[in-house]
Order: structure tokens, then C-alpha cells, then sequence
């Protein structure tokens, strides 16, 4: 089976601040999930595997609410 590159975004905003996933092609291939909030620098976490990249959006998402 082929490996196919994230074909798709996932973007969520909410007052200001976004959280995206994108294909990550640094040194590694893999998948990078950007936090970016107004006067803040953006913070980007690498993961080798699309589910881990997803659970972190996930969790960093949760997060926001507490």
C-alpha cells in the first residue's frame, strides 16, 4: 500500500489563537502541529505519525478550554 502524503488541513481558531496540522518535510518526514497566538512566536511540535500529530491537536485543543 501506497503512503500518501496529508492530502487535507486541519485548522481551528478560536479568539485569536490557531492550531493547525500540516505535512511536515524538515529533515524528517513526518507531521507538524502549529500553536499561534497574537504577540506570541508560533510553537511547532513534529510528530513521525499523522495519529500522534492528531492527538496532540486534540489534546492542545481540550486544553484551551480550562
Amino acid at each position: 500500500m501506497a503512503r500518501r502524503p496529508l492530502a487535507f488541513g486541519v485548522r481551528f481558531h478560536d479568539k485569536g489563537r490557531t492550531l493547525r496540522v500540516r505535512g511536515y518535510h524538515g529533515t524528517e518526514r513526518g507531521y507538524a502541529v502549529e500553536d499561534a497566538r497574537p504577540g506570541r512566536p508560533v510553537r511547532l511540535r513534529t510528530h513521525g505519525t499523522l495519529a500522534g500529530a492528531l492527538r496532540d491537536f486534540a489534546a492542545t485543543w481540550r486544553a484551551r478550554l480550562n
